[in-house]
């Protein structure tokens, strides 16, 4: 080789990779552009690759089983269109496909695809394509061509178009990703916008990131100019600010904090009472983002509810008084029960248990009102829980008997708890407990009860039929039964869970339960020291 031809061959080799070296460059400067859209990003591909590969025509082509559909296209007048469609056996890409990774003629029509309909329909000479995934499906090719003949390609120049198919196919799948994203997150605000309660985001400072519209109705506040704010504007108070925030949503920012009531304040500066769901709002990898929280005004409920018990307890205290009576002459007619035809019996003994249920109905509605009144006060002191449990379960041993029922008190490792509370309610809850987990089990059955770990609360289990799941969330509500209890001999009035949970509140604890239908129920019942 003469002195020209090297001089020649190197001058030619220096502008190879001035072309190579300035691609790579300009697809890593495309790469750190995060405003540029995909058609663009295409668009400065092919052109890029045209350039580099000294190629006039660059496709990128969509393929759907046998149709191959030109989606992008970079090159002169003889181009075909975007959206020209061609049976993809009679093109180039075929054996791309076929290959499964770059291929490339660079004289066609004298390489084995020279009888080929691609060669025979369009006169091509030169061409370089690579398959395109996005994620693990190939959805068509990149390729580059031209009408000339051209030196064979380069191994540097195939491995370029691997590499531009790559990245191409990873821009792509982030496209739709991206378009994925935000159209849940259109139908995402939709139906956030539709929810006719108020639904509020903060963050792990209590500061609020988003409301929606029913809470900008709900609360008379400029959502725009909630943004940024902490959640205490919607509180009545600083005080109440802090205290929810110790009682719950601390709680909250690790757990689903299930229905609860709390007063909030509107832009007026009136209060309201609100129903209130709050619920961990997660990033990736679990980070703990903040809260979201949804709010509905029952103003109108408290209202209606408030105006139902003081009915409820106004005729409970009418009816005290001539059910006492009737009661006590009912108990007088019983001692003469043996001078009765047994007609009569039968009757006295119908009148003797129905006035017995309607004087401890009474008694449980009065009760009821009185704990849940501001006027409430309670006999705490310190009491030795251990001892108050043994003595509850003792004192339940008759009753339990009677239906064939085992009583277990469980050893425990805890520290003997001693509490401060009312002695006689917290027995009164023990009883309620008990004598329901006596109900619902089986003759031969047996309901164990324990300390909790700490010492400072305790638990009864039984293994009855369970909770059913229609009934968990209103088991607390007032003249709640299950359906089986209106017809089983057990009969009650509905409210023992309503006061066990009224005096279980009264004193600062909690009430949880844990059920399985057909496998029974465990009460834990916490309290503080």
């Amino acid at each position: 080789m003469s002195n020209y031809d090297l001089r020649h061959a190197s001058e030619e080799w220096k502008q190879f990779l001035g072309r190579h070296d300035a691609a790579l460059r300009q697809l890593f400067m495309l790469s750190l552009d995060p405003d540029i859209e995909i058609d663009e990003k295409i668009s400065r591909l092919l052109r890029l690759g045209c350039d580099a590969l000294n190629l006039p025509l660059g496709i990128v082509s969509r393929i759907d089983g046998s149709v191959y559909e030109v989606h992008h296209v970079c090159g002169p007048d003889w181009a075909p269109e975007p959206g020209a469609t061609f049976d993809v056996s009679e093109t180039y890409c075929t054996h791309t496909l076929v290959a499964n990774d770059v291929s490339y003629f660079h004289h066609a029509g004298g390489s084995e695809i020279a009888d080929h309909p691609c060669y025979q329909n369009f006169g091509l000479e030169s061409y370089i394509g690579v398959p395109l995934r996005v994620g693990s499906e190939r959805v068509g090719t990149l390729n580059f061509s031209g009408p000339d003949e051209r030196k064979a390609f380069r191994a540097m120049e195939a491995e370029l178009v691997r590499l531009f198919g790559r990245w191409l196919g990873q821009e792509w799948l982030k496209s739709v990703r991206a378009r994925e994203i935000a159209e849940k997150t259109m139908l995402l605000n939709a139906i956030v916008e539709a929810v006719p309660d108020a639904i509020i985001t903060a963050n792990d400072e209590r500061r609020i990131q988003m409301i929606n519209s029913s809470g900008e109705k709900l609360f008379g506040l400029d959502r725009d100019k909630l943004v940024g704010q902490s959640t205490s504007v919607l509180y009545p108070s600083v005080d109440e600010y802090e205290r929810q925030g110790e009682r719950v949503y601390d709680t909250a920012m690790q757990k689903a904090v299930n229905r609860f009531e709390m007063n909030l304040r509107k832009k007026d500066g009136s209060i309201f009472p609100g129903e209130v769901f709050m619920a961990p709002f997660n990033g990736d990898a679990g980070a703990k983002l903040g809260v979201v929280g949804v709010v509905r005004d029952i103003s109108e409920e408290t209202a209606l509810r408030k105006a139902k018990d003081e009915l409820i307890a106004t005729v409970s205290h009418e009816l005290r008084t001539p059910i006492t009576s009737i009661n006590g002459a009912v108990k007088l007619l019983t001692m003469e029960r043996e001078r009765l035809p047994e007609n009569m019996r039968v009757l006295l003994d119908s009148a003797t248990r129905n006035a017995d249920r309607l004087i401890h109905l009474v008694e449980n509605i009065l009760d009821l009102e009185k704990l849940n009144s501001n006027e409430f006060s309670a006999d705490h002191r310190k009491i030795d829980l251990s001892a108050l449990v043994a003595r509850a379960v003792e004192d339940m041993r008759p009753y339990a008997a009677q239906y064939d029922v085992g009583l277990v008190l469980a050893s425990s490792n805890a520290n003997a708890g001693v509490i401060v509370g009312d002695e006689a309610r917290l027995l009164q809850v023990l009883s309620n407990l008990l004598s329901n987990a006596v109900k619902a089990s089986s003759s031969g059955g047996v309901v164990d009860v324990g300390l909790t770990s700490n010492g400072n609360g305790f638990w009864i289990r039984d293994q009855g039929k369970g909770i059913p799941a229609a009934l968990q969330q209103e088991l607390f509500d007032r003249f709640t039964r299950s359906p089986e209890s209106y017809t089983a001999t057990q009969k009650g009035t509905g409210l023992g869970m309503s006061i066990v949970k009224a005096i279980v509140d009264h004193h600062g604890g909690k009430i949880e339960f844990d059920t399985t239908e057909g496998k029974g129920t465990t009460f834990t019942v916490s309290l503080s020291t």
